[in-house]
């Protein structure tokens, strides 16, 4: 058997759960032809199911908790091949990213897990609107923050300056997600670590909240510091970007069903595997096995 292990890594709320849900669900009913398939599974699946469900009854799928370890192992196959792809991604929650990030130490646990990764499953949100902030876009908002040579000495000099009150506390979940993404990719390459994934597939999830651009000129224009990342070591790892919506539209907690959402209209989808939606790189319009495909190096 083809032992690939893949890491999937994104901060809080940028889809990695729903993503397992809606893929364990996709590969165990087999409504719709993907380029993977379910492999044979031995264990305790009972997470996997649990958030499966959900997905499948139209509701939020339940995120990881704080400080919670949940592994996941999904065996996938090629149709055509002679071995079963034993494919572990790990699913931990986004905090504990942002923890790595704040304070600058690595879990011995999540350690572990970079050490054994060969590709990396890398999430973002397209929902999540701190990112495309620009420094300019700082200057306007607070002209106090600008230096005196960028002000225009011929404007109208009318701006009130603002002087804060006092500094605000450093939150790591409020700081950009392409920064937290950079350090944390960067951290891991350098020593005492030195470790890169042999790949990196980019998925923006909730890409039905996207504007109707292409996934590769969403993240340049969104995220422009992770896009100049991934082109400068595109020759060592390569790279792609997808756009992902795996539930397919708003949708209510399970304990506060009559939140306003897109429930209703989505459960009359008759096949709920094309509530999933895939953009780029030739993927078919539900199939989520295929960014896994590339990742493993098994793409034709």
């Amino acid at each position: 058997m083809a032992k690939v292990n893949h890491m999937v890594m994104g901060v809080q709320s940028s889809g990695k759960t729903t993503f397992a849900a809606a893929l364990w669900y996709l590969i165990d009913s087999r409504e719709i032809e993907t380029v993977l398939r379910k492999g044979l599974h031995n264990g305790d699946f009972q997470y996997l199911e649990t958030i499966a469900n959900n997905w499948a009854a139209g509701w939020q799928v339940i995120r990881t908790p704080t400080n919670a370890f949940e592994p996941i192992r999904i065996n996938l196959k090629q149709p055509r091949g002679p071995e079963d792809i034993d494919l572990n991604f790990i699913d931990l929650s986004g905090e504990s990213f942002e923890r790595i990030f704040a304070t600058r130490a690595v879990d011995a646990r999540v350690e572990s897990l970079f050490e054994g990764m060969d590709g990396l499953l890398l999430f973002v949100s397209a929902i999540r609107k701190k990112d495309d902030m620009s420094i300019l876009d700082i200057g306007l908002a607070m002209p106090e923050a600008m230096p005196p040579e960028a002000e225009d000495d011929g404007a109208d000099q009318t701006t009130q300056t603002v002087k804060p009150n006092e500094d605000p506390e450093f939150t790591p979940g409020k700081t950009p997600q392409q920064v937290q993404i950079v350090d944390l990719l960067q951290s891991i390459a350098d020593a005492p670590m030195a470790l890169r994934p042999s790949r990196i597939a980019v998925i923006i999830s909730a890409w039905d909240k996207a504007p109707p651009v292409t996934p590769d000129i969403w993240l340049k224009d969104r995220m422009p510091l992770l896009y100049q990342y991934l082109i400068n070591h595109e020759l060592a790892v390569p790279f792609r970007i997808y756009g992902v919506s795996a539930q397919g539209g708003s949708l209510p907690k399970r304990e506060k069903p009559d939140i306003p959402s897109q429930r209703t209209e989505l459960l009359k989808v008759k096949v709920a595997g094309e509530r999933i939606k895939v953009v780029g790189h030739g993927a078919g319009a539900h199939d989520l096995t295929h960014p896994i495909q590339w990742l493993s190096g098994l793409e034709d």
